[in-house]
């Protein structure tokens, strides 16, 4: 047993032996060591670590060479979407060079407003999927878009861009974008050139019977002054006032009951005197009148013109019906004029071809304006200037005009001398053109140039020619003298 077993373990040790013989075949033999025992470097060139390739970006592209399913001709060959019943349907067949997470893609038409196509969301989701394209014949796998898009009803033909945006993601989660244009050519449209034909006019339905019911109208009105001093017909601002008011129903078939009438204000200028502004008319017969009557108290500052006084009324009829309406009356009111004048620096007497100024002076005491205010003087022996012309005055003005008057002794009595009476006529105007006048006079003792040497008693006739005389013969002696004793005095 000894024997055997040594010898078991000499056939293993062989057996190993030969198996590293076997795994050292083939190697080239390593490199000697250094002398200080390093080992010697290696000629043999390190390996380069390993580069992994990135995947090729996804592309979407028309397929322009197939004929796919509702398409008349290839986009190589001009394809044009085809529009039926109102709608037109496009056609964008792509193929993807790459790969698209999902294998699907969005796809969304957008277009210019103002076109054809009815606004509203043309937006789809479409997947990755075999087609049967030329006619059935061969199939292709990509993505085909079909997108229907409901046309206006009022249309006009013309050929319209609609871009078609799509969208899609790549495993790696990069976003692909695209965007494809397609014109879509409307011919069942409006011609865009064509003279528009007029619509028809929508034939009226005939109207219900009007069944006319009574109305009520200002027939006439009549404004009178209630103060003492009034002139007829005339109104005056400050004057207190009454307005009658006629009214007429014009119904000849139906009468009318209580008719309740209200009267608005004229203006500012008006105050109601009346106990109201209210009145009341039990029955109005059928083409019968009835009168109301309002008094009012008129300012004195409110300017002159007409002045509308507004009405509403309503009432019953028929049985108890009602009705309304409206209606105005018309006021007239003056501003009448009141001017005070007087006359300045005026002298009580004048010798004779004496030049007196006389000032005429005018104050407006009305609220109204004045036209064309002026005076003018007659009398014996007063030769004036001319006119003394004012002008115009506003309400509360006063103006004055001064005016040359020369005396030129009497001629309408015995004497040229003596006191003489001047009339004076104040003029002017009122707003509508109205001439109002006035009068005043004044006196003036017309004197001799002599009279202050002369007897104070008054001059016999021809006597201011007797003293003329008189006087030009002492003259003509004093200058006969003057000349004798120039003579002399020469002679000397």
């Amino acid at each position: 047993m000894r024997y055997i077993a040594a010898l078991i373990a000499v056939l293993a040790l062989l057996l190993v032996s030969g198996l590293n013989a076997l795994a050292l075949e083939g190697q080239e033999p390593l490199e000697p060591p250094a002398a200080d025992g390093s080992p010697q470097p290696s000629n043999e060139p390190e390996p380069s670590p390993a580069v992994t390739p990135e995947p090729e970006a996804a592309k979407l592209f028309i397929d322009n060479r197939n004929l796919y399913e509702n398409m008349s001709k290839t986009y190589s060959q001009g394809y044009i979407p085809t529009v039926r019943d109102g709608t037109a349907t496009i056609v964008l067949p792509l193929l993807c060079r790459g790969e698209l997470r999902g294998d699907s893609i969005r796809a969304k038409a957008v277009f210019d407003p103002g076109g054809p196509f009815v606004t509203k969301n043309h937006e789809q989701t479409v997947e990755l999927r075999e087609h049967k394209v030329n006619g059935g014949k061969q199939k292709v796998r990509g993505y085909c878009i079909s997108l229907p898009m409901q046309l206006e009803r009022g249309r006009m033909n013309g050929s319209y861009p609609v871009t078609i945006a799509v969208t899609g993601t790549e495993p790696t989660g990069r976003e692909v974008e695209e965007e494809f244009t397609v014109y879509v050519t409307v011919t069942d449209g409006r011609d865009p050139n064509a003279t528009p034909k007029p619509e028809p006019a929508p034939t009226p339905e005939p109207a219900p019977p009007v069944v006319l019911g009574p109305k009520v109208l200002v027939q006439s009105s009549q404004a009178v002054s209630l103060e003492a001093e009034a002139q007829p017909g005339v109104v005056n601002a400050g004057d207190r006032i009454r307005v009658t008011i006629t009214l007429v129903n014009t119904s000849q078939s139906q009468a009318i009951e209580n008719l309740a009438v209200t009267a608005a204000s004229p203006g500012e200028g008006f105050s109601v005197l009346s106990p109201s502004d209210s009145a009341y008319i039990g029955t109005m017969p059928a083409g019968g009148t009835a009168d109301i009557i309002y008094d009012y108290q008129v300012s004195p500052e409110t300017p002159a013109g007409q002045y509308t006084i507004p009405l509403a009324y309503d009432f019953a009829y028929n049985k108890g019906e009602t009705g309304s309406g409206a209606g105005s009356a018309r006021v007239n009111i003056s501003q009448p004029l009141k001017l005070e004048f007087s006359l300045g620096s005026l002298p009580a007497e004048a010798v004779v071809s004496d030049t007196v100024e006389v000032n005429v002076q005018a104050i407006n005491l009305s609220h109204a304006k004045a036209y064309n205010v002026r005076a003018t003087f007659e009398g014996d022996g007063l030769l004036p200037s001319g006119t003394a012309f004012i002008g115009s005055l506003e309400g509360g003005a006063a103006g004055e005009k001064p005016l040359q008057v020369t005396i030129t002794g009497l001629t309408n009595g015995e004497a040229p001398y003596g006191p003489t009476e001047c009339k004076v006529t104040y003029i002017y105007e009122d707003g509508s053109g109205q001439e109002l006048t006035e009068t005043g006079s004044f006196t003036i003792n017309i004197k001799s140039p002599f009279s202050e040497e002369g007897p104070k008693e008054e001059d016999a006739p021809g006597q201011f020619w007797i003293v003329l005389a008189g006087a030009g013969a002492a003259l003509l002696g004093l200058t006969a003298l003057l000349i004798i004793r120039g003579i002399r005095g020469r002679r000397a």
